[in-house]
């Protein structure tokens, strides 16, 4: 008989996933918030317009005079683009800026500092990433527009570090104030005087300029540290999924080897151990196994962690040291790794100290329909209360929360009964299909329900985890498709990239393409009115109605170009009516009232002759088009050559919409799948322990003529049907939890993704056949004589 070492394995396994993915989240985040903490601040108070507007070169004046202020450096500073010698862009999107050459913080260690418009200086991450050398011309992307200028320096960052990705552009200060602040700043860095502290500073700047917003060098480092720890959070709710399924894979483990060992534990209690004794002897071989676990999963969870940080690195720059031995996270682990392994194993370990002498002695009994019925009433009760909350709590984010795990805690107490419904209605088809083999493979699942039920349990967490979080994105999907499809009638789209900006003469530039016959742009600004303001989309005039499905309820879109047209629910809300005079400064007459789709978010349309420049910002740009959109897009982007923006087919574009949360979803069943991995692994333990329990039965159904081939695909089909009342249990679940979710959503109908759900399905199947592989190749090869001979039951 095989070792008792080799039924440890796999529960050893699953102890040491879930270990390795909270040592690796804590280990990465304090490797993180260390090298956050750790990079200097050259400044003690950083101060900007409360409302995100320009600093005034008066302002920065008047702060210098402000007491305790001991330096001050005016900082311009904005998004700013580098495109590579391929001509696509550089890093990423959201860490790229722009900012006035300082020399105190920009250490050049080649060329000089940029002092004309058309000179630039790159920090020497970016410059050794891109080849890029003194004196070249290099092409950027800033305020909207791309633009060709000379790379005269190359410089370090000092005092602070680049976001690992980034790119920094250093401009001559005219150029980045006119850039990035039109003409002011976009903040000051100050330093403080002796004696005077970061927030003593603060206060006094808020006191004598009322209308800044400032930020200690301390609460800039706590914000960045907290957003990086949501990854860590993140990462940590996952790891707390795997280990919640390693819990019945361990709890199985235990449970079987108590039964396997009654006769052991007889023996134990016959010779005068007692109780206590049993139980400290099941518990101690708990706590080896979990603490081996634990210790294995610690040092994999470092390795993950280095590997995170090697490819999700706070910052470019010299490489922060790993911290793999805090306090915090050794404590974690080995709690966790312990705590799991302990609390699984704790009800296993009482039953088995729990049975007297001599019923040990006899054959295993099955439970007694008393204790499952209360079992299952307790389910019942349980489920109903968290199927309620998720129901009536749609749209109430915390009752979900609640509501979720107090589900699927009811469906893990009534997997028993589940397995027995369900093995009850596929006897019938299994008799009639595989016969003799069907039979017993649906009567060896129903002889032990809790134990089915357990090795289900495993499997239905993981599955329902992916279906909960499946439904509500293919759900939003769907409703990103359909509103692409609905909301214009454009046929080429383009819009700007994450952080960048379209530049107010590319629609103008996009007129003169060959082939494109209406164009607009989409600018929002907003109309003050005597009480409040409106918003309002800046268009084409004479492009709009091309472009966009409006329904005009009254008036008409001619006289745009002087003056308003105003959505109808606005027009009621506000009492306007055709004529009617709309603004403050330079009231408009009204025009027209019309609807649009939800979608296109428009309150009123204004001519964008009629605001502005300086008030407007850009959403997106329109275009139809004769010929086909796609040569016409590939010649606007020729004419724009600017990689910042991103210009689509109509097609093209609906598919983005569609697909534009599968990488997120992709990501989170990466995550899940340690959860799944585990379940299957439960499922290969129960199959492989079950199979040991059962030599002597195998070998009887041998002698009476069972082939070995019959052998096999009983035990292949007992375990395809475990996996499936997982499987099932789990998807439906999911699917009711991510309904409701999104029911609670405005204008979202929820969408079951029937192909992933099939894909669960298969991948179930697939799982319930490759865990009964080795046990039934064994049990097939056992002789007949040695399997009548030998005392397991």
């Amino acid at each position: 008989m095989t070792d008792n070492r080799l039924r440890f394995l796999l529960p050893a396994i699953a102890i040491v996933f879930g270990v390795a993915f909270v040592t690796g989240s804590l280990v990465y985040g304090d490797t993180v918030r260390a090298a956050v903490e750790g990079t200097p601040r050259d400044f003690a108070v950083q101060a900007e317009r409360d409302d995100n507007e320009p600093l005034p070169a008066a302002a920065v004046d008047q702060l210098r005079g402000v007491a305790g202020v001991g330096g001050l450096r005016a900082v311009a500073e904005g998004p700013a683009f580098l495109v590579g010698k391929d001509k696509t862009l550089v890093g990423t999107p959201g860490a790229a800026g722009g900012v006035n050459f300082d020399a105190q913080r920009h250490e050049l260690v080649s060329g000089s500092a940029p002092v004309a418009p058309d000179e630039i200086a790159l920090d020497r991450w970016a410059a050794e990433r891109t080849g890029y050398r003194v004196g070249d011309q290099v092409r950027v992307v800033v305020a909207g527009a791309a633009r060709d200028v000379r790379l005269s320096g190359v410089f370090d960052f000092q005092n602070t570090a680049i976001v690992q990705g980034g790119t920094l552009i250093a401009f001559a200060e005219p150029a980045a104030r006119e850039l990035f602040a039109a003409g002011g700043y976009t903040s000051a860095l100050l330093t403080t005087s002796p004696g005077t502290g970061q927030g003593a500073l603060a206060a006094a700047v808020e006191q004598a300029l009322p209308d800044l917003r400032t930020y200690t060098a301390d609460e800039l480092t706590e914000q960045e540290a907290s957003s990086n720890n949501k990854l860590t959070m993140i990462l940590l709710i996952f790891a707390g999924v795997a280990l919640f399924s390693s819990v019945f894979l361990v709890a199985n483990t235990f449970t079987m080897l108590a039964a396997a060992r009654s006769r052991e534990h007889a023996l134990l209690r016959a010779v005068g151990a007692g109780r206590r004794y049993v139980l400290r002897l099941v518990l101690t071989e708990a706590t080896l196994l979990g603490g081996v676990a634990t210790v294995a999963g610690y040092l994999l969870g470092v390795g993950g962690a280095a590997l995170l940080k090697s490819q999700f690195a706070v910052f470019d720059g010299a490489p922060v040291p790993l911290r793999p031995f805090t306090p915090t996270t050794l404590l974690a682990a080995f709690g966790v790794g312990l705590g799991v392994t302990l609390l699984a194993a704790w009800i296993p370990a009482h039953r088995a100290a729990a049975v007297p002498p001599v019923a040990a002695l006899r054959t295993g009994l099955p439970p007694t329909p008393k204790s499952l019925r209360l079992r299952n009433i307790t389910g019942f009760a349980v489920t109903a209360l968290g199927t309620a909350m998720v129901v009536l709590g749609r749209g109430e984010e915390t009752m979900i929360y609640l509501g979720a795990p107090t589900m699927l805690i009811g469906l893990i107490v009534l997997t028993p009964l589940l397995a027995s419904g369900l093995t009850a209605v596929l006897r019938g088809p299994l008799t009639r299909v595989a016969g003799l083999t069907g039979t017993l493979a649906v009567e060896n699942t129903r002889r032990n329900p809790r134990r089915t039920g357990a090795t289900a349990s495993a499997l239905m967490i993981g599955l329902s985890v992916c279906a909960a979080v499946t439904v509500p994105i293919a759900s939003i999907s769907a409703k990103a498709e359909q509103t692409a499809k609905s909301w214009n009638n454009a046929d080429v789209r383009l819009e700007a990239l994450p952080f960048a900006d379209i530049g107010p003469s590319v629609a103008d530039e996009i007129a003169a393409v060959p082939g494109v016959t209406h164009v607009t742009a989409l600018r929002q600004a907003l109309l003050p009115l005597d009480k409040g303001s409106l918003q309002v989309t800046a268009v084409n005039a004479g492009a709009i109605s091309a472009l966009v499905p409006l329904r005009i309820r009254e008036g008409s879109l001619d006289g745009l170009r002087s003056g308003v047209a105003v959505a109808s629910s606005v027009a009621a809300e506000h009492g306007w009516t055709l004529g009617s005079e709309v603004g403050e400064e330079k009231p408009l007459p009204v025009v027209a009232i019309f609807d649009a789709p939800e979608e296109f978010g428009a309150e009123a349309l204004v001519d964008t002759a009629n605001v502005p420049a300086d008030e407007l910002w850009n959403r997106e740009v329109l275009v139809k088009t004769t010929g086909s959109p796609d040569q016409v897009r590939d010649a606007i982007r020729g004419a724009l050559d600017n990689p910042a923006l991103l210009v689509q087919t109509r097609d093209e574009y609906v598919e983005a919409q569609a697909s534009e949360y599968d990488l997120y979803l992709n990501l989170l069943y990466a995550m899940l799948s340690v959860s799944v991995l585990i379940g299957a692994m439960s499922v290969v333990n129960t199959m492989t322990m079950s199979t040991m329990e059962r030599i002597r039965e195998i070998g009887l159904l041998r002698a009476i003529g069972l082939a070995r081939s019959q052998v096999g695909s009983v035990l292949r089909i007992e375990s395809v049907i475990i996996a499936v009342i997982g499987a099932l249990a789990g998807v439906v679940s999911g699917c009711v939890i991510g309904a409701m979710t999104v029911s609670g959503q405005a204008n979202t109908t929820p969408v079951l993704p029937w192909d992933r759900l099939a894909v669960f399905m298969l991948i179930t199947v697939a799982i319930g056949v490759g865990a009964a592989f080795v046990p039934a190749r064994r049990a097939a090869r056992i002789p007949i004589l040695t399997a009548i001979k030998t005392d397991t039951e």
